[in-house]
């Protein structure tokens, strides 16, 4: 049976998706994470966000996007969520792990906001071509400015 991680794709009206560096890595990843036995999807992303950005997202205010195949033994269930475009400099990662060394490392150790014509030399081959050719980041974008899901709440760094 296949594991389920929930991301989200956080955009700003600039045309720009949120990235983290992920530490050890030479790749930007997007806030996501797997869920724990009680939460929902949305709970998770939420959960998430907040350890690996310190931003608080509200559930309701997520777009579903569907299910897609991250690799072997492994889907990615992705949400979107517009926000104004904030200083990345405020994000915070409250998540660690130890690393090879077992030093205590923060899961994400950087933060930028990437055009999206820019997000495939960013990003791992695989999620550049889901937020590429699978998805269309700038219709993502048009469907959360229809639906008017910039609530004056989210986007603040705790």
């Amino acid at each position: 049976m296949k594991s389920i991680s929930h991301g989200v794709l956080i955009v700003n009206a600039n045309e720009e998706l949120l990235l983290c560096h992920a530490s050890g890595s030479p790749h930007w990843d997007i806030p996501k994470g797997g869920g724990k036995l009680t939460e929902t999807g949305r709970q998770t992303v939420v959960r998430e966000t907040f350890e690996e950005c310190g931003l608080q997202l509200a559930p309701e205010d997520l777009l579903p996007l569907g299910c897609f195949a991250s690799r072997p033994g492994k889907d990615l269930q992705l949400h979107a969520v517009l926000m104004a475009r904030f200083d990345t400099h405020a994000c915070v990662c409250r998540s660690q792990f130890a690393d090879g060394h077992g030093q205590l490392r923060p899961e994400m150790d950087g933060y930028r906001w990437a055009a999206f014509d820019e997000v495939s030399q960013w990003c791992a081959k695989g999620l550049a071509t889901l937020l590429t050719r699978t998805l269309s980041l700038p219709t993502i974008l048009r469907q959360l400015q229809a639906l008017k899901r910039q609530p004056s709440n989210v986007g603040r760094v705790a």
